[in-house]
């Protein structure tokens, strides 16, 4: 598997179309000189007419691929065969050796007026696996974004859900205006080639009247017409973050075609408006911080009181923000500023790696309070991410014009679509004044609707809707009476516990599984997770929870970043070893083993060469994931100990998929500096290993003297 989707799977989610997917965060805080959006405001005239956005390679066309009709012994019965257009499937689809078909069903482009003859081609993949009787059903999935395809991710239907294939088929659908259901590419916002505003602005006036043709509940009637083309009576409709508003258009409006529901990290319509969506994630922040601290060996107990720390930090830097220079995980140079906007919208809001810069987070807010800024510096250039001038490459992979329609017709905004550009503004600022001053607590009102203003509100200034969007779910609506389970992580700050609650809430037959240290999108964090939603496809019911009862895997943390070796903890003497070594060396072990920990936790979002954190470098070498190799020269995690020396990772965790190993790290390394009469070191543990977090056993010799210590493994 390619290494990048294999190890930085949930980095690839967030970037392209698992996670709810959002335009690449800024804040009042620029962080390393971004440049600033314009300020213009372009006010639009509406179009004269409908007016279909331009389509990418609408149809696959791959040699080799049977004929739709061909394969119809593994089909149901097609209750409308006339409604479906055949197209020759990719060779990505047909590389899973499964019997799959491919096609398009033409359906009306405003279904609130089917009779007008504009259309728009709905690309469906159907796999039927050869088995003796009927499927039970077809498992419908749906990775949210909005903006990505579907059937771009085929390949995560076959790892979570390919054990049930026995008993069902597998269809993917992409939605309207993604993937090679007409692709919408506005080239400038697309790729980057324009300032943000004009890009937007364009974009708006090119889709014209279809503007508010992209949203979900139109997406719902979509989906009912290939199923009910391909003669499926039940779905099993599974879907993640952004999809979960896709199942609930479904749902309340095609429910007796359900066979059970699925859900992960869900949005619905209880997270609709802007800022209360921003609300609860400026609540889940503060608790991901929290838990991952707590939870860890290393960071606790340095560290009693996270959210009292993580508010003072934000105090901080609202009133005198951080500026200097920092070192990104490929050990560029950037110049960083962070500010409170800065440190939400990008630090906190974005964490790198499994939670790396979340667990460090509060040693940096330590360190910084000392008088030493290079951790939280470092920090900010790990997260900058250009608003202007990124390709989002081919849009049938992800649309960035279709996630910002979907969003403009599905959630309710603070202005009056009438109005031009420059009175939505003012609208939206009152808006903000409304708001009670604590509104989004531990951080302002102005970081808070900073970050929103770049995630969700800038991108639609300039959107037109000139005809009413079909919500996604109709007032008055009914939820069906259908097996329900619903996953959501405790450390999901992207769709937070305070929403997921209230998604579950809507189906009468809902199961809430909260996942113990799982991000975004459980699935990926959790074996659990996946287990329980396999299995409950296969039986509808939830069965044994208890998996979720404790974390699966605890992600390291970290407790301090000590200037010198004399200001971190000494590691713990193993009784059974004969140590020899005093306090200070036990502190320069500790030290070490950091250093060690600090460079592979940079392997996550760099790519193989980095620096460290008071100096050296390291590189990093791939073996098809087992095992993992860094190399590490004259690498400083405090000032005074320099580490030389390769340690070696076997992944096992849940988040490395395809990963064989059993997290096994071992490390050999010479250790010299001021700080330590130094020697060399011989590392062995778990490192990310699910179970209980157990510690490194480190022995050696310093100064002469033999090393025989503990130290925590997370």
């Amino acid at each position: 598997m390619n290494r990048i989707v294999a190890l930085l799977v949930h980095v690839v989610v967030v970037s392209l179309t698992i996670i709810m997917l959002v335009p690449p965060n800024t804040s009042s805080g620029q962080i390393v000189s971004q440049p600033a959006v314009p300020q213009q405001r372009l006010i639009l005239t509406p179009s004269r007419g409908p007016q279909l956005p331009p389509v990418r390679s609408q149809r696959p066309q791959v040699k080799g691929r049977a004929p739709l009709v061909a394969q119809q012994g593994h089909l149901p019965t097609l209750a409308n065969t006339a409604a479906i257009e055949p197209a020759t499937c990719p060779d990505d689809a047909q590389a899973w050796g499964i019997p799959v078909v491919c096609g398009y069903v033409p359906v009306p482009l405003d279904w609130s007026h089917p009779e007008n003859p504009e259309k728009i081609n709905i690309y469906f993949e159907l796999y039927t696996p050869d088995r003796s009787g009927p499927a039970e059903s077809a498992m419908l999935m749906n990775w949210g974004g909005p903006g990505g395809a579907t059937t771009e991710g085929r390949w995560q239907a076959f790892y979570f859900f390919g054990q049930n294939l026995d008993s069902h088929d597998l269809l993917l659908i992409d939605d309207r205006g993604r993937g090679y259901s007409g692709a919408i590419e506005c080239a400038d916002l697309q790729h980057g080639t324009a300032p943000f505003a004009q890009a937007e602005a364009e974009c708006a006036a090119q889709l014209g009247l279809a503007a508010s043709r992209y949203g979900t509940g139109d997406i719902a009637n979509d989906t009912e017409a290939v199923r009910a083309a391909l003669g499926y009576d039940k779905v099993d409709y599974f879907a993640w973050s952004y999809g979960g508003a896709d199942v609930e258009a479904y749902a309340t409006r095609f429910g007796n075609h359900l066979r059970s529901i699925v859900l992960d990290s869900p949005v619905g319509t209880p997270a609709l408006f802007e800022f209360d969506f921003d609300h609860a994630r400026t609540q889940a922040e503060p608790r991901m911080v929290r838990l991952d601290c707590l939870r860890s060996p290393t960071c606790a107990p340095d560290h009693k009181f996270p959210d009292v720390e993580l508010a003072l930090l934000a105090w901080t830097v609202r009133n005198n923000p951080v500026e200097g220079d920092g070192y990104d995980a490929n050990g560029n140079k950037l110049h960083v500023r962070i500010d409170e906007g800065a440190l939400l919208g990008q630090v906190i809001d974005n964490p790198t790696g499994n939670f790396t810069s979340t667990g460090e987070l509060l040693a940096a807010a330590h360190a910084l309070w000392r008088g030493d800024s290079v951790p939280l510096l470092r920090l900010g250039a790990e997260a900058y991410f250009p608003l202007e001038g990124v390709d989002n490459g081919d849009p049938t992979g992800w649309s960035y014009g279709a996630n910002i329609a979907t969003w403009t017709a599905d959630f309710y905004v603070p202005w009056d679509w009438s109005a031009d550009v420059d009175t939505r503004q003012q609208q939206y600022d009152a808006a903000v004044a409304a708001l009670p001053w604590w509104y989004f607590q531990p951080f302002s009102k102005s970081a808070a609707t900073g970050n929103l203003l770049f995630d969700f509100v800038l991108p639609r200034l300039w959107w037109e809707i000139p005809t009413p969007p079909t919500p996604i779910a109709l007032p008055h609506a009914d939820y069906p009476q259908v097996p329900t389970l619903v996953l959501s992580g405790d450390m999901d700050r992207r769709v937070p516990l305070e929403i997921t609650t209230k998604v579950a809430s809507l189906y009468p037959q809902s199961v809430f599984v909260k996942v113990p240290e799982a991000g975004h999108v459980s699935l990926y964090w959790s074996t659990c997770a996946a287990n329980l939603a396999s299995e409950f496809i296969r039986t509808l019911t939830v069965g044994d929870t208890s998996c979720a009862n404790t974390p699966e895997t605890v992600w390291p943390a970290v407790g301090r970043f000590p200037l010198f070796a004399r200001e971190a903890e000494p590691a713990e003497i193993d009784k059974t070893g004969g140590n020899k070594i005093g306090t200070d060396e036990r502190r320069v072990v500790t030290v070490a083993v950091a250093t060690v920990t600090d460079a592979m936790q940079r392997m996550y979002f760099g790519v193989s060469d980095g620096v460290g954190l008071r100096g050296g470098t390291f590189h990093t070498e791939w073996d098809d994931l087992n095992p993992l190799t860094v190399t590490l020269t004259d690498c400083a995690f405090a000032g005074d100990v320099t580490v030389t020396g390769v340690a070696t990772w076997s992944p096992g965790s849940p988040v490395v998929l395809g990963a064989v190993g059993d997290s096994s790290l071992v490390a050999d390394l010479t250790v010299s500096g001021t700080g330590t009469k130094g020697g060399a070191i011989h590392i062995e543990g778990k490192w990310q290993a699910p179970g209980a977090v157990g510690k490194f056993r480190v022995t050696g010799t310093l100064g002469g003297k033999k090393v025989a210590v503990l130290v925590p493994e997370a």
